[in-house]
């Protein structure tokens, strides 16, 4: 009867009441702690990089390539792709707004000034800027194909025939190549032959022919203006665009490109695409 009333008067409950307000007490302030301090994973996370991935022209399957270079490389790189074929989106001068890089995957021999003009100076003013295949080798028909030439980094007119041939890593220590194999074989590509290349131009992969033993370069970065330029030869279809160590070199490109590039060949934080290897 004692124990009852002192329950009902709250002395039996006096030390029950003190541990909970002591966990209260300790808790409480831990729990606002981490909340005022813990990172916000959603607000932190940077936005996806914008690309801005152009394609079409002729010798070459566009609708199987772009597709799947975009795919592949959105499993990469934190980045949202879109395509666009042929060169309407060029006749804009703003056509790269909003985006925070550019591809070229394009093979067209003829282009009206304005898009070359418009293309050039978007790049000389910082666009970062991807040059895949063929795009070394386009608007060989246009009065300012030497200005598209110098924006590229490199000078080629002809390639070798379509076979397989051996790809040598020039330069181990760029974050670009770091992880890329020494040496590297591509089942079957064109070899795309060096006229000459800017003074300025990093050379990374390297192929000798194995028609006439001549050394051409096929991967490398430059400088335009203030845009960054990451370009290869490499990748005329689906037997060298397959490869994970080929969608890697094109991934580490554009994030070097985009400033996005560690300097151990590891995407900067938060630009790996989540689960990406």
């Amino acid at each position: 009867m004692h124990t009852l009333s002192r329950c009902l008067n709250g002395q039996a409950g006096a030390p029950l009441v003190r541990r909970t307000g002591l966990r209260l007490a300790l808790v409480l302030p831990l729990a606002l702690w981490l909340a005022a301090t813990a990172p916000n994973r959603a607000a932190e996370a940077p936005p996806p990089l914008k690309v801005l991935f152009l394609t079409g022209g002729g010798y070459h399957d566009y609708k199987v390539l772009a597709p799947h270079l975009t795919h592949a490389l959105s499993r990469l790189v934190n980045a949202q792709f879109t395509v666009q074929f042929g060169l309407d989106a060029l006749h804009d001068p703003h056509f790269a707004t909003g985006y925070d890089a550019v591809v070229y995957d394009v093979c067209f021999d003829d282009a009206p000034n304005e898009v070359l003009v418009n293309a050039l100076q978007t790049t000389r003013a910082g666009l970062p800027t991807v040059m895949i295949h063929c795009a070394i080798h386009a608007f060989r028909n246009s009065p300012k194909v030497h200005e598209w030439e110098t924006c590229c980094g490199m000078r080629s007119k002809v390639h070798d025939p379509f076979g397989p041939f051996d790809v040598v890593k020039l330069d181990a220590r760029s974050p670009i190549t770091h992880a890329f194999p020494d040496h590297w074989s591509t089942p079957g590509d064109e070899l795309y032959q060096t006229i000459s290349i800017q003074p300025d131009s990093h050379r990374l992969l390297q192929a000798t022919s194995p028609r006439d033993g001549r050394v051409h370069t096929v991967a490398w970065t430059y400088e335009f203006g203030r845009g960054r330029v990451f370009a290869t030869t490499l990748g005329h279809d689906l037997k060298t665009a397959a490869s994970p160590d080929y969608l890697r070199l094109l991934a580490n490109g554009l994030l070097w490109a985009c400033g996005k590039l560690q300097p151990d060949g590891t995407p900067a934080a938060g630009y790996a695409a989540p689960g990406a290897p």
